[in-house]
């Protein structure tokens, strides 16, 4: 099962809760505020749902963090030996 079925499996899950919730009478506060909670989090299951449908795999993500890791290395590798850690950050560039 994929995480985005998984997150679909939740989801639908999450719906017949609440419509559960819903067809009872007479709900307390507590009740309530349990059923909007989960109104929320149902919107948030959606949401994350859509990021994962339109992502592409998680290639991106490794394949970004595999990027950032060699210009690390790159940066290490040029201010050795040196007394400044090295950063993540860019500089700007100098305007002449």
């Amino acid at each position: 099962m994929t995480r985005t079925e998984q997150l679909m499996q939740e989801r639908d899950d999450l719906k017949a809760k609440i419509a559960s919730a819903n067809a009872s009478s007479g709900m307390s506060e507590r009740e309530a505020s349990d059923l909007k909670m989960m109104e929320q989090e149902l919107l948030a299951l959606e949401q994350r749902i859509g990021r994962e449908e339109s992502s592409p795999s998680g290639k991106s993500k490794a394949r970004s963090s595999s990027d950032k890791d060699s210009k690390l290395d790159a940066a290490l590798e040029d201010s050795f030996p040196g007394s400044d850690p090295v950063s993540s950050i860019e500089p700007a560039p100098r305007k002449p």
